[in-house]
This record gives structure tokens, C-alpha cells and sequence, in this order.
């Protein structure tokens, strides 16, 4: 048996024998004597742990006195402030000695963790100097809140207690526990069960107390779900974390969350498919974890799991993320009580009492284990980043190249989104050898070069073995096993092209670029007649969204024309000097600063070619007043994306209605009402709006209001009492009602049985696309298209939603999902999908009376990543209100 083998078993013994008697703490842990100077939970807040669920100040609360009371195991550290407000804190708890020499311990690591810092013998020296960091990160979904209550019983337990089991961790690791990663939803969710509990606890699953309303507590106040936020970082406290990450080194990391009630425990290893970069040592130490896990659950008879459902192949995960950078990462799902206590159908009853022990032995467990073998754990993470910078010498690809041109400030944003992370990104400051100034490069010889190959390179293969078998599982009808989406490259959905080089020229002039520092725009000529601002991004966007929040009066071109030598498509803004106040360049040159826009003067609105500047097709631009429908029966995500996309992203101000308001409101205070995509479950819009709401909605739009539908918004546009869209969802092909026609006669024994299509379901949905990145191609002659020059984008499609293309008497189809050979430009679906979507309906516009539908088949905001989309969202809530009948065209 090898040393690591003896090692492990040790270790498994150790973990499976302790504390089985009165002595354990919380009924779960090893027995230890506690210092009763320390306080419990109880002390502060008066309840035991476990016996109520902690809201945000009580969390906060009990923190700050452990910390005070146990000063020499203990610190305290605010990383970011929730988007309420709400403080987000790490307990940093190890021995004595250790916490002294806290900042030599990070600037070691952080020695340790790049090899281009040191002598390749000094690697050894370091590891068997350095203590591991282990992260325990809790409750990232605010109504999955046992982790939380876990995490502080850890922090007391490992800082009050004294007892082999805890000197074996704190003399091998310091523990970092982040007890609150989404206070905002917690917040929501702990006042929803409290304010529905009665004398005593209801375990009823059906109880009010058990059932939240919408949107739940799982959400952030945004409406985003930050366990998929971890690179696209849309939140402070996404923001937070990262940096936390970045600047503490964790070796280990384990993601606290909550599962269906009847599902017992999940721990890792993960399921299939895992990112193809993560390999290596951590795939063994995952089996390590996951091997003492089930011995400490085995010695108590707890049920769990491993190896399903929860993959680790998107890096946005709490779990993946971490692993990206060189951390063991782990998803812990306990089974929830959703409350206090929960009824089971075999007629037991899970407590939150029990959800907590659970979170606390797993997290317990990990500590010690990774304790126990320090030295490995810390030499997986030094090899996993030196390997990532030996790959960047050595391999095919060396480097990628932002280009400059029209896409710097494109290029701009990305670069700085990378360097956000922790990546090293480059401008290059002096053109040479084919690369220009203003370009960007991220060189891949980094610690961090293989987060930066996930988030930069075309896609990743989930593996052929596992793709084939979703095909299979899909002929027999069973649910595919993708967990997530399977495509999320920032190249493609940014619209922002990366090029791989393999090499890069000696002597390049670079600058690093750092987090906020994104190109400023311009203001070039003095303008006599206009100002025009090319429709070119999100900067452009941004722009035209802060002059008319200004009051600035400005148009839009809808066609495209040649002045001064240059040629502006359709879509360019034109901002005339009458009309506007004297400073207006100056007004211009603020904005450009700010957002990166870049603003051409005309001196004479007479043009070479296209249109005159005073042309008809120049049609003047109103502020818009938007509402998002909002509440039951809307997606949460999706209301929370497209309203991150208007007001955070773009910068404009909306007004969220909640649906039901729709009814009774005067819409005539809104010149733009967008409705978000719908879950299915909350109902429909047809029943939360009513026949009435409905007869409401359809005549202000034909009074000239400008309706902009997602998903099943748009799907509800096309129901025959609604009749705004004339398109219709398919069924799956081969699943459509036959045409009634009259059998042909068979002679006997001439034909076989065909067994496939008598167990074909008849009008079956399509199957779900999971994810993927799939191609559009626009209608460049429509302005609704404006601002993508090669006359496609690149959009992410998590949908079953299939809409038929509107006939050319009925509407305009902006946006038509490519054909087969062009169509996947990243991910994976399933060939019937395929076979289908080509040429389908993806963003469609339809004229009624004086107003119109803009309709996307999926959400062009989804999860703040889909930046090149949100610029369709633009088009269609500011020139939307600017065109009548088919001026769009």
C-alpha cells in the first residue's frame, strides 16, 4: 500500500470513529471542551443553534461578538456591501500562531502560487511551510439558508473548542467561512417563513410558511441567481468574492446549498461532464474528500449521495470558478426543510436542526481531512497553476488578441472584464509587427491561464461518450442530464472577436490593464450642424441612454449615408446643433468619457451619398417611459436581466409594474412595456391579466405602444384571444397532428410494424436547447437590426421555444436563427434540435394600428452575459417609439 493510500486510511479512521457519545457537539461533531468565554449562539441571540433560522443582522450579529470574544482565533473581515446595503463578511479562524502571521501567510502563497516569482526549488520549501485555506462558503441562494447557521456553528466550534480534531485542523489549516453570500435574498426568505409561522412550526409542505411568494429568497435583490455570476461578476458582491479569492488563496473550497426536501445529501465527487480543465491531482482529491465524507455520514447513518446531477462544467458555479484558479472545489446539497421543520412521506419529519448538523459534519469533516493531508492539498494547487503557466509556454495556443479599430472599446471592456478576475490582460501601447496600438493581449503563460482559456475560447466539450448518451436517452424520451448551460464564450457574446496567436513579438509595449479602466471615448470636429454617434455596441447604447436621460434632443438615421469620406449605417444617432443647448460638445465630450462612445461632428447635413441628415428617414428620438412587467406570472431571471440590462448596463431608468397593475394602470404613462419571460408553473398572462387586461393591452399598443415580449411573453402575444403576433410555437417535428386523410389499404404481410412511430408522442414540445450559443442572422435592411455591420450575432438559447417566422404581410422577422451548417456557433443540443431551428423566428417585429411587437424568442439579457443581444434590447426600446406603421423597414 503506497504512503498517500496509508495516509487516506488513517485519515478515514480517524474521520468514521469520532464522537459517538453525550459529549458531541450539536449532537454531530467530536466531543471537545469549549471556553466558556467564547459565547454560543444562544447567548447572543437567544435561540440554539439550528432551533430558528438566523436572518442578515442576526448573522452579522453573532460574527462580530465571536470574533470580539475569541480575538486570538478569530478575525472579522467586510469583503463588499450587498446591493441593499447589507455588509458580506468572512470569519478567518485558525490558531494563534497562525493568524499572526496572516499577511506573510498570503504573500507566501501567493509566491507559492506563481512560478514565474521564484526559484522552482523554493516550491517544496513553501508548501511544507504553509498552512492550507480552507473556504466554506454559505447559502449563495438566500433560501437555502442552512449553510449559513452551519458555518456559524463552525466558526465557534473551531475557535471555542479544544480537542485533537480541532488541533489537527488548526495546526495544518486556517479556515476562511464566508457564512452569507446572498443576505438580500436570505433577508426575503427568512421574512417570508417567519411572517407566515403560527404558535409553532408548521411541517405542512404545503404551509405558507414553507412556500414562498415570488420572486423567493433565492434570488439576489437584482433578481439574479450569483451562483452562475462568478465571471460575469453583475454584482458587488460577486465583485466582492472574487477578490476575496483572489487576494486569500483558498486550496479547498466547499459551496454550501439546499436540495428537495427528500433528497438526503450530495457530496463530491461531481457528476459528469466536468470542465475539461479541471484534471489532475484534484480529480484524486475529490475521491479523498469524498471517501471521508462517507465514512463520518456512514458512522452516523445519514443518507447521501455522489457523482450526480451536480457537474462542475460551467465556470460560474461557486464551485468551478475556485477550481479554475487552482482550488479543490465541492457543491454540498442538503436536503431543505424550507422552515423549521418539513413532513416526509414516510411519515418522518426533517428538522432545520438536522439540515444544519448535516452542513456543520460535512464541513467539519472537509477541514480535517484537508488538515490532515495539508501538504498535499497545497502542492495540488501550486501544481494546477504552475501547470496552466507551463501550458501557456508550451502549447498551440500562447496568447489571445483583442483587436482595436471599431472594436476597442469592445475589446476595452472585455480585456478589463478578464482583468476583473485576476487575469493578466495587456494593452498594447505602440503598434508593432501587426499589432496595432490599442489592442489588447492576454498571454496564457499565467497562473491563471486556464481560467482565462475558459472564458476566452470557443467552447468545451462536455465529452463524446456523454453527448452520445443524451442522444440515446433522448429516443427512449428521458430527461437529458445537462445541468446547465453548455456554452458561455465571452468572445461570442460579447460580439468581440479574440484571435489565438502562438507567440507574441519580443519588445511589445504593454500596459497592464486594471479593473475600471475601460477607453475613453471621443468628440472629433466642431460640429457646426450635428453630431453623430455611430450605432456601434454597448457603448453606443449607453450613450444615447444618458443624453436623453439629459434631455438632449436627438434622432436616428434609418438608412445609411456617406459624409466627410466616412460611411455611417443605419442606425447612427444624429444629434443637431438646433435645437440643443450651446454646450453641447461639451455635453457630448462628458458622455464620451464615460461610457467610451465616440461622437464624428458634421459641419453640413448635406452627404455624398444616402440619405441628407434632414432627411424623413431621420426620425427624432423620445425619452421612452419603459415598464417591466413584474411578479407572477414572470420568470424572476428574466425580469431581473432585463432590467439589469436597461438600468445597470445601459444606464436608463425603468419602472418595474407588477402585472396584475397592468390591469388597472393608465398605460398611457409608459411609452415601452416589456414582458419578461414567464414561468409556467406561476401561471400564465392570459390568466393573470384576464380577458379585460388583455383588451387593455392590445389597444394601447394600437394606439401606438411599443410592446417588447421575451420567451413566454412572446408566446402569450400569439394566442388567438391576444392575436399581437402571427406566429405560433411548434411542436416537435415529427409530432405535429396529421392531416386528416383516408387510410390507404395494406395488403397483409406487405408492410412492417413500424414500432418508432407508434410510440412517437403525438404533439410533443421540442427538446430543451441547453444553453447554447447559436447564430442569427439579421435583416440589415430593418433599423431594429442596427449596429451588428456583418448582419448576424451570436445569441445564448436556453429554451424549448420554437416560433414559426412571421409571412412577409404580417411583420418583419429581424432576426432568423442560421442555417445548419452555421447554426451551433458554441455548446451543444441535441440533433432534433438541430434539424429544426435552422431559419426559425428568433427576434420578430409586428405592426398594430399605430404601435408594435417587438418579440425575442429567448431572453437577449440572460445573466448579464449576453452583451452584443442587449444591444438588440436597445434598438427596440428606443427606436421602437420612434417609428410608425413600416418605417422600421
Amino acid at each position: 500500500m503506497g504512503a498517500k493510500r496509508v495516509a487516506v486510511t488513517l485519515m478515514i479512521a480517524v474521520v468514521s470513529a469520532v464522537g459517538a457519545g453525550a459529549a458531541e457537539f450539536f449532537g454531530i461533531l467530536p466531543g471537545a471542551t469549549h471556553d466558556p468565554a467564547v459565547p454560543t449562539l444562544e447567548k447572543v441571540l437567544g435561540f440554539g443553534w439550528g432551533e430558528e433560522i438566523t436572518d442578515p443582522d442576526q448573522v452579522l450579529k453573532y460574527a462580530d461578538a465571536l470574533a470580539k470574544a475569541a480575538p486570538a482565533h478569530v478575525r472579522l473581515l467586510e469583503y463588499a456591501r450587498s446591493m441593499e446595503g447589507r455588509p458580506l463578511v468572512l470569519l478567518i479562524v485558525g490558531s494563534p500562531a497562525s493568524l499572526d502571521r496572516w499577511d506573510d501567510i498570503q504573500a507566501r502563497l501567493a509566491r507559492l502560487g506563481d512560478a514565474r516569482s521564484r526559484a522552482p526549488s523554493q516550491a517544496e520549501e513553501l508548501i511544507g511551510d504553509l498552512p492550507a485555506i480552507v473556504w466554506i462558503q454559505c447559502s449563495i441562494h438566500g433560501d437555502e439558508a442552512s449553510g449559513g447557521d452551519a458555518g456559524l456553528a463552525l466558526a465557534y466550534h473551531l475557535a471555542a473548542g479544544s480537542g485533537p480534531e480541532i488541533e489537527t485542523i488548526l495546526g495544518g489549516a486556517i479556515v476562511v467561512i464566508d457564512p452569507m453570500e446572498n443576505p438580500d435574498g436570505r433577508a426575503r426568505f427568512v421574512g417570508s417563513t417567519r411572517q407566515a409561522r403560527g404558535p409553532r412550526p408548521d411541517p405542512e409542505p404545503a404551509s405558507a410558511e414553507h412556500v414562498q411568494g415570488w420572486p423567493g429568497g433565492r434570488f439576489s435583490h437584482e433578481l439574479f441567481d450569483l451562483n452562475r455570476d462568478w465571471f460575469v461578476l453583475t454584482h458587488p458582491e460577486s465583485v466582492g468574492r472574487v477578490n476575496a479569492m483572489l487576494r486569500y488563496h483558498p486550496t479547498v473550497v466547499a459551496d454550501l446549498h439546499e436540495m428537495g426536501a427528500e433528497e438526503g445529501y450530495f457530496f463530491a465527487p461531481p457528476a459528469e461532464p466536468r470542465h475539461p480543465l479541471l484534471s489532475g491531482e484534484e480529480t484524486e482529491l475529490l475521491d479523498v474528500l469524498g471517501r471521508a465524507n462517507a465514512a463520518a455520514f456512514d458512522a452516523r447513518g445519514i443518507r447521501y449521495w455522489t457523482r450526480e446531477i451536480f457537474d462542475e462544467f460551467y465556470p460560474g458555479y461557486g464551485e468551478s470558478w475556485p477550481a479554475l484558479t487552482g482550488a479543490v472545489g465541492m457543491t454540498f446539497e442538503q436536503a431543505s426543510s424550507r422552515g423549521l421543520v418539513w413532513a416526509l412521506p414516510d411519515q418522518t419529519k426533517l428538522t432545520y436542526v438536522e439540515t444544519v448538523q448535516h452542513h456543520l459534519l460535512a464541513s467539519f469533516t472537509t477541514c480535517l481531512t484537508t488538515a490532515t493531508n495539508r501538504a498535499r492539498f497545497v502542492h495540488a494547487w501550486h501544481a494546477y497553476r504552475q501547470a496552466a503557466v507551463n501550458e501557456g509556454l508550451r502549447g498551440s495556443v500562447r496568447a489571445y488578441l483583442l483587436p482595436s479599430g471599431n472594436d476597442e472599446v469592445r475589446s476595452g471592456e472585455l480585456a478589463e472584464q478578464l482583468a476583473r478576475q485576476g487575469i493578466e490582460t495587456f494593452r498594447v501601447t505602440e503598434a508593432k509587427e501587426g499589432f496595432p496600438a490599442g489592442c489588447y493581449v492576454v498571454p496564457l503563460d499565467q497562473p491563471l491561464g486556464r481560467l482565462a482559456r475558459a472564458l476566452v475560447e470557443r467552447g468545451a466539450s462536455m465529452g463524446e461518450a456523454f453527448e452520445k448518451e443524451q442522444e440515446r436517452r433522448d429516443r427512449k424520451r428521458l430527461p437529458d442530464e445537462v445541468y446547465d448551460i453548455t456554452a458561455w464564450s465571452l468572445p461570442l457574446l460579447w460580439a468581440t472577436p479574440a484571435k489565438p496567436l502562438q507567440a507574441l513579438p519580443r519588445g511589445l509595449a504593454l500596459e497592464p490593464v486594471k479593473p475600471g479602466s475601460v477607453p475613453s471615448g471621443s468628440v472629433t470636429g466642431d460640429g457646426k450642424v450635428a453630431f453623430l454617434l455611430p450605432w456601434e455596441g454597448g457603448a453606443s447604447a449607453k450613450a444615447l441612454a444618458s443624453l436623453l436621460h439629459q434631455g438632449v434632443k436627438a434622432a436616428v438615421a434609418g438608412k445609411p449615408f456617406t459624409l466627410q469620406g466616412r460611411k455611417f449605417e443605419r442606425g447612427t444617432v444624429v444629434i443637431r446643433r438646433a435645437g440643443n443647448a450651446e454646450d453641447l460638445r461639451d455635453r457630448l465630450m462628458a458622455v464620451a468619457r464615460a461610457t467610451g462612445a465616440n461622437f464624428v461632428g458634421a459641419d453640413t447635413g448635406y452627404v455624398e451619398s444616402g440619405i441628407d441628415l434632414g432627411s424623413t428617414n431621420v426620425l427624432p428620438l423620445k425619452a421612452p417611459r419603459i415598464a417591466i412587467a413584474w411578479d407572477v406570472p414572470t420568470s424572476a431571471p428574466s425580469a431581473g436581466d432585463l432590467r439589469f440590462a436597461l438600468e445597470r448596463y445601459i444606464g436608463y431608468p425603468v419602472s418595474v409594474v407588477r402585472t396584475s397593475t397592468l390591469v388597472r394602470a393608465d398605460l398611457s404613462h409608459f411609452d415601452v412595456i416589456v414582458l419578461p419571460d414567464s414561468w409556467e408553473r406561476a401561471g400564465s398572462y392570459a390568466a393573470v391579466l384576464g380577458e379585460g387586461g388583455v383588451k387593455r393591452l392590445t389597444s394601447w399598443v394600437s394606439e401606438g405602444g411599443v410592446l417588447v415580449a421575451v420567451g413566454g411573453g412572446s408566446a402569450f402575444l400569439t394566442g388567438e384571444k391576444v392575436g399581437l403576433l402571427d406566429s405560433k410555437l411548434e411542436k416537435r417535428l415529427g409530432s405535429e397532428p396529421p392531416a386528416e386523410k383516408k387510410p390507404e389499404p395494406t395488403p397483409a404481410g406487405k408492410r412492417p410494424f413500424d414500432y418508432e412511430s407508434a410510440i412517437r408522442p403525438a404533439e410533443e414540445d421540442p427538446p430543451l436547447v441547453p444553453g447554447s450559443i447559436l447564430r442569427v442572422n439579421l435583416d440589415t435592411d430593418n433599423v431594429f437590426g442596427a449596429g451588428f455591420p456583418d448582419g448576424a450575432v451570436d445569441v445564448l438559447v436556453y429554451s424549448r421555444r420554437i416560433f414559426t417566422p412571421l409571412k412577409l404581410d404580417k411583420g418583419v422577422n429581424v432576426g432568423v436563427y442560421a442555417g445548419p451548417e452555421n447554426l451551433v456557433q458554441s455548446g451543444w443540443m441535441l440533433t432534433a434540435s438541430r434539424e429544426q431551428l435552422p431559419h426559425k423566428a428568433y427576434m420578430m417585429v409586428q405592426e398594430n394600428g399605430r404601435g408594435r411587437v417587438i418579440a425575442f424568442a429567448d431572453d437577449p439579457a440572460a445573466r448579464g452575459l449576453t452583451r452584443a443581444t442587449m444591444l438588440l434590447l436597445a434598438n427596440a426600446v428606443f427606436f421602437g417609439p420612434a417609428y410608425q406603421g413600416d418605417e422600421g423597414q
